[in-house]
């Protein structure tokens, strides 16, 4: 996945991880947003939400990532080809769903921001449409100009030839260290990342202050303190900072950042699974019983309160009957205790809920 035209001699391996490993992240995408989706349950949560248009988005942009090299050759043999309108019109795409990405990715460390550091007055109202309309409607300034300016046509006679500064040579995307690439693409990515490492630091600011508050960590709150690292670390696409040191004019080290860019940025999706669905327990407790994994919780607790009621409506019937039969311990001259004032009823309270 990197924005680089990969280096001749090294094409057919790095292409073929990225194709496996990409396929595999797309599917787990795919996967998250079917297992997500279905149930109210899952989705309703503010981050909920947002975690699905983040995988929505991120999906969108690895499958016209993955596609690419089937409809796209360097050779110039594909179904699209090179330096055309189409090619023009599938760059934009992708550039535009991958501005789409860091969008989310920003709004993702937004949340947690409000979540963990701003506890108080972080209610938004009419979030998910204020959050759509910004992740979606904002990069698309970027492909238009990008299409516009950095696409020009020269007349030579009867000739017109035309100046593709936007749209690299042996591929639909961006054309690798340009004007265009480096004021409409890298800078956007750059301003995203600065936001997030900010966040970030906010984050683990607030997890190292909650854990150095308790006086015995155990290892289990150990784990999963630095789970919700990397989770956090992922969510804010800081592997994205790979791509950003590629645009160090060494030749020696791009090889090896082109490797480390593909591993962890052509895994997100994968994480993206594992955090919000192995890692979630609320997504086994609402598709364990389907699946047969698990009982159905609800079912019973409803069960046990049947029961319940049934043998409360028995006993109150048998002590009825029982009331016709004369009592030897009975008292006549006792009578039903009631609570005199509203001080003497035990308040109902949030300590008693939990008793």
């Amino acid at each position: 996945m990197s924005p680089y035209e990969i280096d001749p001699a090294a094409t057919d391996s790095q292409s073929l991880v990225t194709k496996i490993i990409l396929g595999v992240s797309t599917l787990c995408l795919l996967i998250t947003l079917i297992i997500l989706m279905p149930f109210p349950a899952l989705r309703a949560t503010r981050s909920a939400k947002t975690n699905i248009c983040f995988s929505f988005s991120l999906l969108l942009a690895s499958l016209f990532f993955f596609i690419q090299d089937f409809l796209v050759k360097s050779d110039d043999t594909g179904i699209i080809k090179l330096k055309t309108v189409p090619c023009i019109v599938y760059a934009a795409l992708q550039h535009y769903l991958w501005l789409v990405c860091f969008m989310w990715m920003v709004i993702e460390g937004w949340g947690m921001y409000l979540s963990l550091v701003q506890v108080f007055g972080s209610h938004i109202s009419k979030f998910m449409l204020k959050f759509n309309a910004l992740a979606w409607g904002v990069p698309i300034i970027f492909p238009i100009i990008g299409g516009a300016v950095f696409t020009t046509s020269e007349t030579i006679g009867q000739f017109t030839v035309m100046n593709h500064e936007y749209v690299a040579d042996t591929m639909c995307f961006i054309k690798p260290e340009s004007i265009a690439f480096f004021t409409l693409f890298l800078t956007p990515l750059i301003i995203c990342l600065v936001i997030n490492l900010v966040i970030f630091g906010f984050v683990i600011r607030v997890i190292k202050s909650s854990t150095a508050n308790v006086e015995k960590v155990s290892r289990e709150q150990v784990i999963k303190q630095l789970k919700a690292c990397v989770g956090i670390m992922v969510l804010l696409g800081t592997g994205w900072i790979v791509g950003v040191l590629m645009s160090v004019p060494a030749k020696e080290i791009q090889i090896p950042m082109q490797w480390i860019f593909i591993i962890l940025n052509s895994t997100q999706g994968i994480w993206v699974f594992v955090f919000y669905i192995v890692f979630n327990p609320q997504v086994m407790t609402t598709w364990g019983p389907i699946l047969g994994l698990s009982e159905d919780t609800s079912k019973k607790s409803t069960t046990s309160v049947s029961t319940f009621a049934n043998t409360n409506a028995s006993c109150t019937t048998t002590m009825k009957k029982s009331d016709k039969i004369d009592n030897i311990y009975s008292n006549d001259m006792a009578e039903d205790h009631t609570y005199a004032t509203t001080t003497e009823f035990p308040a109902k309270s949030e300590d008693n809920m939990k008793i």
